[in-house]
């Protein structure tokens, strides 16, 4: 029986009076506001680990079962629900590979979630750049070579941690890269946050589980039409991690209390993903989105190397992406992901039609007609300044004491919070790193976020 099922046959048959959390009782009381957005079978759904529903910090009855139907659909050994986030599910990787002073490799255009996992587990990083792509101002993907050429530079490296696809949809070589990975007793962590559709479609990439890696983490929310935070974490068939640490490091930092509504989401969107009606779903999403492709003026270049095509990244040969966003914004209230000095970035997903995509197409075709020729931006650089200098590792850095300092003087001190560009949230800077004259020159241009 699924989850789903049993909550629809326990209001339908149950006779019990719970004196139990949470204190609206199974929707006894709802504020008329909360009412009016979320409905009362929102709350009908929340209750508690009440007698035959199990546990998900000890899973044993139906939600083990579901879990291991997730596990079965995705082609895992085991898989975990997440009602965190990607967050959880990345951190609580971390907690089940690394320990305090291991060795982690990790590509420096990974999610914040990473940094606080470093400060968690103590792991020292060993942070690298993958190589750059200026002329549309992203990072592209990792290949094996780049991975091997930083496994000889550096000893006893415990995990690697790459990001696949990237918030812009590259895709790295993890096929081969997982092959470096096991001949060397190393780890592979995926964040493939932005792939929870990639096992249920005509694309040509697969998900990092069918590319060995040993542990991969999936985002429903992003892509696969589920609400915020719900998440997957996957330890692929062919890995050594124990399901039992990744179960103790999920017991460690989620709440005690998971929310039953956004667990019977996940259900609801995994069965609808493997089902022919979902993977029909996503494959005319594909199509729909190339056929807005072929639609796109002369004047506009798409990102095309073979990459996600969900994630449509876009600049225009004549009008620098800037003005190009902004006349989105302001003249046609659409808005997108996010705009760097050379591209901008739609975000599409299960629930994109062909509607959104004409009206998108539209603006672009009107916008590209009637505005003047504005040549783009020449320099967007932030993304490809060095790794800066770390005296201290996350975790020493967080428990340090701080002080706040100008920034004429901040340059030589050790920066005492996160600074990022965001979106997509890439670290610049990390607590314990040194703040070089470069880098303070650039944060004061770009609009940034501290942390």
């Amino acid at each position: 029986m699924s989850l789903i099922r049993k909550i629809k046959d326990y209001y339908k048959n149950s006779k019990s009076v719970l004196f139990t959390t949470p204190s609206h009782s199974q929707g006894n009381f709802i504020p008329s506001t909360a009412k009016d957005m979320l409905g009362e079978k929102f709350y009908k759904c929340d209750f508690s680990e009440i007698d035959g529903f199990d546990n998900l910090r000890a899973p044993e009855g139906i939600l083990k079962r579901l879990q291991d139907k997730i596990a079965y659909i995705y082609g895992s050994k085991y898989s975990f629900m997440l009602t965190n986030g990607s967050t959880s599910g990345i951190i609580a990787a971390m907690l089940a590979t690394l320990k305090e002073k291991d060795n982690v490799l990790i590509a420096r255009n990974c999610h914040i979630s990473v940094y606080n996992g470093l400060v968690l587990t103590g792991a020292k990083p060993i942070w690298f750049l993958p190589d750059y792509d200026e002329k549309w101002g992203i990072f592209k993907g990792i290949t094996a070579d780049i991975v091997k050429k930083h496994l000889d530079k550096n000893n006893n490296i415990k995990a690697l941690i790459i990001t696949s696809p990237t918030y812009e949809g590259v895709f790295s070589d993890i096929n081969k890269i997982s092959e470096i990975c096991k001949v060397k007793g190393i780890v592979l962590i995926v964040d493939e946050a932005h792939g929870a559709i990639l096992n249920f479609s005509k694309y040509k990439n697969k998900s990092a589980l069918q590319q060995n890696a040993d542990i991969v983490i999936h985002s429903l929310h992003k892509t696969a039409g589920a609400p915020n935070p719900c998440a997957l974490i996957h330890i692929s068939k062919n890995s050594k991690i124990s399901p039992n640490k990744v179960q103790a490091a999920l017991n460690l930092i989620n709440t005690t209390s998971p929310s039953y509504a956004l667990l019977t989401a996940i259900e609801a969107s995994v069965l609808y993903l493997e089902s022919a009606k979902g993977r029909k779903h996503i494959n005319k999403l594909l199509e729909e989105i190339e056929s807005f492709i072929k639609k796109l003026p002369k004047d506009i270049e798409i990102y095309n190397n073979d990459n996600d095509i969900t994630k449509i990244l876009i600049k225009s040969k004549s009008i620098n992406a800037e003005r190009f966003s902004e006349l989105l914004n302001t003249q046609y209230n659409i808005e997108e992901e996010y705009t760097n000095k050379k591209s901008m970035l739609f975000i599409t997903g299960i629930g994109t039609d062909k509607t959104k995509l004409n009206k998108l197409n539209k603006a672009i075709k009107n916008i590209s007609q009637t505005t003047d020729i504005q040549e783009p931006e020449k320099n967007d650089n932030i993304l490809q300044i060095d790794v800066p200098q770390a005296l201290y590792t996350p975790r020493e850095a967080f428990f340090l004491a701080k002080e706040i300092t100008s920034k004429a003087n901040a340059i030589g001190k050790i920066s005492g919070e996160t600074i990022m560009k965001y979106p997509p949230g890439i670290p610049i800077l990390l607590p314990g790193e040194t703040i070089s004259k470069e880098i303070a020159n650039e944060i004061e241009n770009l609009e940034i976020l501290t942390i």
